[in-house]
């Protein structure tokens, strides 16, 4: 018997990792918040819209990018400790993400252009080519990232995550200092993806596996190459369900409003991220308990999970609300980003509603049905895309928050029913 219960609530290392990754959560939420003010007082919320829509386009092209390759380096590194094998593993998976975030590079070079008669924005097609060298980089980080977190070497793995935005605010910072154009500002996508290339790179080579081109076989580009195809398609989508509101309405309105709404969105999703963080730490212990049939005592744990999760959560979302308009007040001067703190309230709430069940998004992958979270991950896509287009026009900002939540509640709502009648878990 795994005694569940006590490896999840008393097992040091466990509580070590997660701690160590709230640390880096908090660090990245942070850092998102002073990324969006520096550009809102230095460029005004037209650039902060523009910044958010390339970045919104960079996610969802990311996930072409690594192509699920990072998903299968982490499970076969997971699965062997032989170190001649996971120097091929990772080997043929750096070589075939490396392709593939080549390829996207192009693609996003070459429809800029196309994006920002989309959007009604020249200045997203030209953010788009800056930032397009970045998604090279972002593949092969994954990968690396990928493998730390394989050989649960955490506290490195929460430390290069939280570089990421480092790195991003200090180039913005110095753009600003430099007084450089607001259409420059996703040079700062491709910048921090670089820098975090070569410490990624070197933390992997002196203290996991060491980093060969002749270790690169045939058989496991084939194997990352079939894991990939099978599923990049759900993360693709958990991607693009985080950016619909933010690309709807830069579809819909304009540049301005984006901005306005980003400014309350991206701590938002932030936010968000503690519930997956929990999920990050709980995935291997379900498939571990699955594997073992060992679902009462996950139902146990997994209700207390839920317990703990809403009740941190319900705090620290009415703290956000009550507080973010003090914020604005204070950092932000132009005075336009009022309508940002009833934006942040609305989505806080949905992500409340949310936030007992997602910890649990991955229950039916580590189940071995990764069909059916592809559906549910569609469902929610959909949702997230009907509503967007129904209440933007009506209510702007509002309407874009509002869609945001109900698919929030959507996909809590999925996670549940599909949990209990697929896995046999009551969450």
């Amino acid at each position: 018997m795994l005694k569940l219960r006590s490896f999840l609530f008393a097992e040091r290392k466990f509580n070590v990792d997660v701690g160590w990754n709230v640390g880096s959560l908090a660090v990245v939420g942070l850092g998102g918040v002073a990324v969006n003010v520096v550009v809102a007082q230095a460029w005004g919320a037209g650039m902060l819209g523009v910044f958010n829509q390339v970045f919104a386009a960079y996610i969802i092209l990311s996930q072409i990018a690594v192509g699920a390759v990072h998903l299968s380096a982490l499970k076969y590194v997971s699965q062997t400790e032989d170190v001649e094998t996971r120097g091929r593993v990772v080997a043929s998976a750096l070589l075939l993400s490396a392709l593939l975030g080549g390829l996207t590079s192009t693609i996003a070079w070459l429809g800029s252009g196309a994006l920002g008669r989309i959007l009604n924005s020249p200045d997203v097609g030209v953010g788009l080519v800056l930032a397009a060298p970045g998604l090279l980089f972002f593949s092969l980080n994954k990968v690396l990232i990928n493998v730390l977190n394989a050989m649960r070497h955490m506290r490195a793995y929460a430390v290069l995550q939280a570089l990421r935005l480092i790195f991003m605010a200090i180039v913005i910072v110095a753009m600003a200092a430099l007084d450089r154009p607001g259409e420059q500002l996703p040079l700062a996508l491709s910048g921090a993806e670089a820098l975090l290339f070569l410490i990624s790179a070197a933390y992997v080579e002196l203290r996991c596996v060491r980093l060969r081109p002749n270790a690169i076989e045939m058989a496991w580009l084939r194997t990352h190459l079939s894991f990939g195809v099978r599923g990049f398609l759900s993360g693709m989508l958990a991607e693009l369900n985080t950016r619909v509101d933010v690309l709807m309405l830069g579809f819909l309105l304009n540049d301005k409003v984006v901005g306005i709404y980003s400014l309350a969105a991206i701590p938002a999703e932030g936010f968000a991220q503690i519930p997956l963080m929990v999920r990050r730490n709980f995935d291997p212990i379900i498939g571990a308990s699955l594997a073992a049939e060992e679902r009462s005592q996950l139902e146990t744990a997994a209700r207390g999970i839920k317990r703990t999760t809403y009740s941190i959560m319900l705090a620290l979302g009415l703290a956000g609300a009550l507080l973010f308009p003090v914020f604005v007040w204070l950092f932000v001067r132009d005075r336009g980003f009022g309508d940002s703190s009833w934006v942040f309230a609305i989505l806080v709430a949905g992500i409340v509603a949310n936030a007992g069940y997602r910890p649990f998004l991955g229950m039916l992958l580590q189940a071995g049905r990764p069909a059916t979270h592809t559906l549910l991950m569609c469902a929610v896509v959909l949702t997230n895309i009907a509503m967007n287009f129904a209440l933007i026009p009506p209510l702007g900002v509002f309407g874009a928050a509002t869609a945001t939540a109900i698919a929030l509640l959507v996909e809590a709502i999925l996670i549940a029913r599909l949990t209990r009648s697929i896995v046999g878990i009551r969450v």
